[in-house]
């Protein structure tokens, strides 16, 4: 469940659905009640396994400091659900959100949790009327509820493996769902890419006469977000900036928005020795052990873990298990959450606990380095609990 959304369903008795069912008839049908929203403003689509969030990230810190009004429409959200939906960096209102469901409790089409925020996000795009507005996939592309808009451009940072259930187990399946928001005419650009997925993402965009714009360059902006695939999605926003600004397009003014960039679960630093990262795919955690690796060479590492039953764990373990061989693991109340135990059986450290949201207050100082991963629910649950974590560190 997305945090904080019943309490808005409830006031307003809106009846949704919390399971995900892909496709575009329920949304198309309750925009098309509120006036079609979604058909006013300058969108810019992305798709793609790793890289949306901050991609989207450095893209709206290089519109700002060139002095445009920026929407985003993140997935999923950072702290609850109101930063899902921002104006130039900051969560929109308890009162701004509290309207938009006002007018979404009279549409009489039956949607689900993701398509009732997917819908609440244009109906404050068309209100506060950005400059741009950078709409985030939650997952897959052709069916998703945000691929009812016609974007100025489309981003596809990377293709892996992910979201298998609904997206299918090869890369060709899954790339079919992320090129599906490709539009005609509309330039899409991609990162590195499988050339089994660059050959789809082609073909599509050949059809629908739309140019491919290749990464090719890496930008040496210094950057807060860190690890060598940042500078790689960075380039990507560098990339969509110049196509969207034109004659508009400031080097300087570009490198100062890159610099500035931050987003939540990132590798970032909350504390002193410890840093949350919402690495939880193959991909995701490949580049956070190399991360690892070239911040803390040599330093010890305590990897404090949570993840999804449907993620390849026993991958994700072996990875980590070359920067860490101290681990604990997380119990925390979500229905898709993998047992702790799971996890404890699978490693192959020596140094492993088990613990739940409650008692989570992992050794911390000395040498060592907490790297607290894995599920962003986990994450946001934890920066949000009353029992957090920062209470015990900061006390």
């Amino acid at each position: 469940m997305i945090i904080g959304l019943e309490q808005y369903k409830t006031k307003w008795n809106i009846h949704t659905d919390s399971a995900i069912h892909p496709g575009l008839g329920a949304i198309k049908a309750a925009l098309e009640e509120l006036g079609n929203p979604h058909h006013v403003g300058k969108f810019i689509h992305l798709a793609g396994t790793n890289g949306k969030g901050s991609t989207a990230a450095f893209l709206s810190a290089i519109l700002q400091a060139h002095e445009h009004s920026v929407g985003n429409f993140y997935s999923p959200c950072i702290e609850d659900l109101h930063d899902q939906i921002q104006i130039d960096g900051k969560p929109i209102s308890p009162d701004e959100l509290a309207s938009a469901m006002q007018q979404l409790s009279l549409v009489k089409t039956p949607l689900t949790d993701f398509e009732l925020l997917t819908a609440a996000a244009f109906v404050i795009f068309q209100k506060r009327a950005p400059d741009f507005a950078i709409i985030e996939a939650g997952m897959g592309g052709a069916l998703d509820s945000t691929n009812v808009i016609d974007p100025k451009i489309a981003i596809i940072p990377s293709i892996s493996i992910d979201h298998t259930h609904f997206l299918g187990d090869t890369i060709d399946k899954i790339t079919h769902h992320k090129a599906g928001i490709i539009k005609k005419w509309k330039p899409v650009i991609v990162g590195e890419l499988p050339q089994e997925a660059m050959d789809i993402v082609q073909e599509t965009a050949d059809r629908l006469h739309a140019e491919v714009i290749q990464l090719n360059y890496l930008t040496d902006a210094p950057l807060k977000l860190k690890g060598a695939h940042q500078q790689k999605n960075a380039s990507l926003a560098l990339e969509a900036a110049k196509e969207l600004l034109g004659l508009e397009f400031n080097e300087e003014k570009a490198r100062h928005g890159l610099s500035a960039a931050t987003l939540a679960y990132r590798f970032e630093r909350v504390l002193p020795g410890v840093i949350f990262d919402g690495a939880h795919n193959k991909a995701s955690v490949d580049a956070l052990v190399a991360t690892i690796k070239a911040t803390f060479p040599g330093r010890p590492i305590h990897i404090v873990m949570g993840i999804f039953r449907d993620k390849d764990y026993a991958y994700i373990l072996r990875q980590l298990e070359t920067v860490s061989d101290h681990f604990t693991f997380i119990d925390f109340d979500n229905e898709r959450a993998l047992p702790a135990r799971k996890l404890f059986d699978e490693s192959r450290s020596e140094r492993k606990t088990i613990t739940n949201l409650c008692d989570i207050l992992p050794v911390y100082g000395g040498k060592e380095e907490t790297i607290v991963m894995g599920s962003l629910y986990l994450l946001a649950v934890l920066r949000n609990s009353g029992r957090s974590f920062f209470q015990h560190y900061q006390s």
